[in-house]
């Protein structure tokens, strides 16, 4: 047997082997790079998600309350007080505030004392305002880098301070 005809057979072989290897190389690292990719457009579509929920809940927390005297802002914008109005015979006050990094509730009856560490975490923020706007209010929430800027519309146009 030729001797050159072993060494073609064995680095032909070797060939077929390294051309195989660098495929699965090659195949592994695509799918290392897809999963990364697919868990950080998730991780941002479940962020884009949790703010949008707060911002419609928010909204829908002060439109059930737009009533005569059912929205009162305090502390210079950085806290709302709801109430269902004047006429409504329940006595529950929802604070809407921020403290320590977050936007939070507290659900109270009107004779309770209000605790801002007792409240429930809304979403996670930087600053929270809110400030009266011919027709609503206009809300500011800063998230890192992030301002997210909406106007409410009231029907009631009676915002205490």
């Amino acid at each position: 047997m030729d001797t050159t005809a072993v060494i073609k057979r064995g680095s032909s072989s070797l060939l077929i082997l390294f051309v195989v290897f660098a495929f699965v190389l090659c195949s592994l690292f695509l799918i290392l790079y897809g999963a990364h990719v697919y868990t950080t457009i998730r991780d941002r579509v479940e962020s884009d998600f949790d703010r949008r929920m707060s911002i419609s809940y928010i909204t829908n927390k002060l439109r059930a309350s737009d009533v005569e005297g059912g929205v009162l802002l305090e502390e210079g914008g950085s806290s709302l007080i709801l109430s269902a109005g004047q006429d409504d015979p329940s006595s529950l006050l929802i604070y809407i505030y921020f403290h320590n990094g977050s936007i939070m509730e507290y659900i109270i009856q009107d004779d309770d004392v209000f605790d801002p560490l007792d409240g429930e975490t809304i979403m996670a923020a930087d600053s929270f305002s809110i400030q009266p706007v011919p027709g609503g209010l206009r809300i500011h929430i800063v998230v890192g880098q992030e301002i997210i800027s909406f106007t409410v519309s009231m029907r009631s146009d009676n915002y205490e301070n």
